[in-house]
């Protein structure tokens, strides 16, 4: 196999498991969609500011505890996975045409780039809105896996941007 093969064979890895990765998320979601609205609920109506210890702060004035701005938000959330799931789906698709052949290295990169602006963009929303309900103050966790979220795409960006000699 020549190493133009290896970088799109690797590039076409890649790509699926992100794809297959999302679709499980998104499948599971889908399946899940009450306990989804309940946790973005949760954090919308920043219920744990008010476990012991209590914390008091002026950002509480956030609160939204409607259960149709939940749903519409997790619909809003799910709604963009289902989006980047697809555009992985295709990417990876396209790249392994490149691979076998049948398709351009140049236009499965531009795809697979278009996918993983997707997959960044949907880590920034779910940080950005976490950060408008403070969530890093009680679920840090949350926080730390949308920073992930953005960082494993930013590293599979390099990677799919890596020239094929």
């Amino acid at each position: 196999m020549t190493q133009f093969a290896s970088l799109l064979l690797f590039k076409t890895v890649l790509l699926s498991g992100l794809a297959l990765w999302l679709s499980v998320v998104v499948v599971n979601n889908l399946t899940a969609f009450r306990g989804g609205v309940f946790s973005v609920g949760s954090m919308m109506a920043m219920h744990l500011f008010d476990q012991a210890p209590a914390i008091t702060t002026p950002l509480l004035s956030r609160r939204v505890t409607s259960e149709g701005w939940h749903r519409l938000v997790y619909g809003f959330v799910v709604t963009v996975e289902i989006v980047v799931a697809l555009l992985l789906v295709y990417a990876a698709l396209v790249s392994l045409g490149a691979f076998l052949g049948y398709a351009d290295a140049a236009a499965a990169v531009g795809y697979a780039n278009l996918a993983l602006s997707g997959f960044v963009a949907m880590g920034l929303i779910m940080l950005v809105g976490g950060a408008w309900f403070a969530y890093y103050i009680r679920q840090e966790g949350a926080q730390i896996t949308h920073f992930a979220l953005i960082g494993l795409g930013l590293a599979a960006g390099l990677v799919i941007n890596i020239p094929t000699l």
